[in-house]
């Protein structure tokens, strides 16, 4: 594997894949409020009542600067392992969330005594977005 090199990265492809992850986000949790809210405990009511408060906005900013960490290491990984295809930067994006994000949560969920239904809409998410990530840092070099 070739040295990793932070200047040579596509910061532009870097702030694409971060916003495209942020709307997929809004997109995703929109479509499945309901049956997120189920599993987590939350009711309307307790949405409401965060309203104004710094756990409205603090998810937020916190997604963002995670996701330029994920997006970041994605990036590193694929120059490291010069992926420059579609079919690369798919399995690429595919392996991590597969093989870090689904079974991380997996293990944790099993202990939570969470459901594969919660595990399932939590992990959709990272699944889809780091196969487009994937695909978009490996074509857009």
């Amino acid at each position: 594997m070739d040295a990793m090199d932070l200047g040579s990265l596509n910061w532009w492809a870097i702030i694409v894949a971060i916003v495209f992850n942020q709307v997929l986000g809004a997109a995703w949790y929109s479509t499945l409020a309901k049956p997120w809210m189920a599993e987590v405990g939350l009711t309307d009511e307790d949405m409401e009542a965060m309203k104004g408060t710094p756990r409205q906005w603090y998810p937020y900013v916190l997604a963002i600067v995670l996701a330029f960490v994920f997006t970041l290491a994605l990036a590193l990984l694929g120059q490291g392992l010069d992926v420059d295809s579609f079919g690369e930067g798919l399995g690429l994006g595919v392996l991590a969330a597969v093989g870090f994000v689904v079974t991380s949560n997996g293990i944790n969920y099993a202990f939570e005594g969470r459901s594969f239904r919660l595990l399932a809409i939590n992990a959709g998410y990272p699944l889809i977005s780091y196969s487009v990530i994937g695909v978009l840092l490996a074509l857009w070099r």
